[in-house]
């Protein structure tokens, strides 16, 4: 038997989005070892694929953060520009579209963010705690309560397909 940090590394490059045929490489272990060990082991490796796609999420939103601070810098200026001039100059005409366009976009970055009231976050919660496991019902599979009869007068579930 293998050890503990062979089958880490496993867990880590599989998080990483590693192939079996690619950490059994890596690790120098058979792919069906690689795949016996995955499925073993399926919460913790998709709590360190949750705790890799964290560290990207972060990465992203300080992007996220950059851009909205870079639209809000070119609002304060191009309305500063507005505020000097009248309204007679034609290139007034194009400075507002760019403001509108700026407002625009910003509205669009703001717009992703959504604080939820505790009634959401506990529907949320439900909704998830309460759904189906889909290491059992994979994507697609129709839940039944009762089981459906097929032509031949036998009980039949959908998803036993």
């Amino acid at each position: 038997m293998k050890d503990i940090e062979t089958k880490l590394a496993c867990f880590k490059l599989r998080a990483e989005g590693k192939s079996l045929a690619a950490i059994a490489d890596t690790v120098g272990v058979r792919r069906q070892t690689v795949a016996n060990w995955l499925n073993e082991h399926e919460e913790e490796v998709r709590n360190l694929k949750a705790i890799e796609i964290d560290a990207l999420r972060e990465a992203c939103w300080m992007t996220e953060q950059a851009r909205i601070e870079r639209l809000s810098a070119r609002l304060e200026q191009i309305t500063a520009e507005l505020d000097k001039r009248d309204f007679s100059d034609v290139t007034t005409a194009k400075l507002m579209e760019l403001e509108l366009e700026t407002r625009a976009e910003l509205a669009t970055e703001f717009g992703k963010f959504h604080i939820r009231s505790e009634d959401e976050l506990k529907a949320q919660k439900a909704s998830r705690t309460n759904a189906p496991d889909p290491k059992y019902y994979p994507a697609g599979t129709t839940l039944l309560l009762e089981p459906e009869t097929s032509g031949n007068g036998r009980n039949r579930s959908r998803g036993a397909d």
